[in-house]
C-alpha cells in the first residue's frame, strides 16, 4: 500500500539498494574529487554517476563545498582507520611503515594537497578546519606509534609529530611518482628506506 505522506522536495525515492543514497553520494563524490580535483567535478556529474537526481544531492548537502568537505573527511577517516590497523600489527616499525606506504600509494587518487588548494577559495574556514582536523588525526596516529618505537629504542628521539608530518610529505611526493608509472610496492620500500636513514640510531 502506498503511503499518502507527501515526499519532501528533492528527497530521493526509497528503493531497494545495496547502499543508502547518502552513502552512495559520499562514496562516489569522494572518488571523483580525489581522482579529478575540485573544479573538474560538478554536482550533476556526481548525481549521474550515482543514478540519482541533482535535487537528491541537495536534499542531503547544501552544495558542492559541503559535499566536498564531507566526502574528503570520510576519505581521511578511512585512511586513519586503515593506518591504525596497520600500525597495531606485531611487526617492526620499519615493516609497518612500508605497509602504510603501500596502502596509501596503492589508492588511485590525485595529490591531496593540490586538490585541497584548488578547493580552498570555495570553502569556509569551518569546512577547512574540519578537513584539517581529520588529516591531523592521521598524523597523531603515526606520532603515537613513533613514540612507542622511540621508547623501545627502535628509533632515535625526534619530535614525533614533526616526523609524522615529514613521513606524510614524502608519501605525497611518492604519489606523483606513481602517476609516472613507478610500481607502488617498490616505491613504498624506497620511500621508507630513505626515511629510515634519518631515524636509525647511530
Amino acid at each position: 500500500m502506498k503511503s499518502n505522506t507527501p515526499r519532501m522536495p528533492g528527497r530521493p525515492k526509497r528503493q531497494d539498494q545495496d547502499m543508502p543514497v547518502q552513502e552512495t553520494v559520499l562514496f562516489t563524490a569522494s572518488r571523483l574529487f580525489m581522482e579529478l580535483g575540485y573544479e573538474a567535478v560538478s554536482l550533476q556529474q556526481i548525481a549521474k554517476a550515482c543514478g540519482v537526481t541533482k535535487a537528491s544531492i541537495y536534499y542531503y548537502f547544501d552544495g558542492k563545498p559541503q559535499l566536498f568537505t564531507a566526502s574528503v573527511s570520510a576519505v581521511l577517516e578511512r585512511a586513519r582507520t586503515s593506518t591504525s590497523q596497520i600500525l597495531v600489527q606485531p611487526l617492526p616499525l620499519r615493516e609497518r611503515l612500508i605497509k602504510v606506504s603501500e596502502a596509501k600509494l596503492a589508492r588511485s587518487h590525485g595529490d591531496f594537497e593540490t586538490i585541497l588548494r584548488e578547493a580552498r577559495s570555495s570553502l569556509s574556514q569551518k569546512q577547512l578546519d574540519e578537513i584539517t582536523s581529520k588529516e591531523e588525526m592521521i598524523h597523531d596516529c603515526l606520532a603515537e606509534h613513533l613514540i612507542k618505537a622511540m621508547d623501545a629504542g627502535e628509533i632515535r628521539r625526534t619530535d614525533p609529530l614533526l616526523t609524522a608530518h615529514a613521513f606524510s610529505a614524502v608519501l605525497m611526493l611518492g604519489i606523483r611518482e606513481i602517476a609516472k608509472g613507478t610500481p607502488a610496492d617498490k616505491l613504498a620500500r624506497d620511500i621508507v628506506d630513505l626515511f629510515w636513514d634519518g631515524l636509525s640510531i647511530r
